[in-house]
């Protein structure tokens, strides 16, 4: 079988939410994996696109990428960025489980005995 496997991030800073959400999904579906996927620049549309090897099909379809036929990667149209996900590990495993903290715009609580005295 030799259906590929792709999905736009699209372009500018949504990609890194994006890519955030396909590293989660990659920490719970196949760990094991060493690429399951590769980032490439479509320099016509300017859109960040991932590629799933076949073998990624679990992977691919979770993550709701669409079959595809195997790309034609020649450094004009479709430029790899050469990224590749980091190995999982006990370290990367905690912070793709947890969802990020963030702190409410406007809104700041002072800790006992840190005040300033006037």
């Amino acid at each position: 079988m030799n259906t590929w496997y792709s999905k736009s991030l699209g372009e500018g800073t949504v990609v890194y939410r994006r890519l955030r959400a396909l590293n989660e999904l990659r920490h719970q579906v196949c760990p094991d994996a060493a690429s399951p996927y590769s980032l490439y620049m479509d320099a016509v549309s300017a859109e960040t696109i991932v590629l799933f090897h076949p073998d990624q099909i679990v992977l691919a379809t979770a993550f709701g990428a669409l079959p595809c036929a195997q790309p034609q990667i020649n450094g004009v149209r479709m430029i790899d960025l050469e990224y590749r996900p980091l190995p999982v590990t006990l370290q990367s495993a905690q912070v793709f489980s947890t969802s990020p903290t963030r702190a409410q715009p406007g809104v700041f609580t002072e800790r006992p005995g840190l005040a300033a005295a006037h």
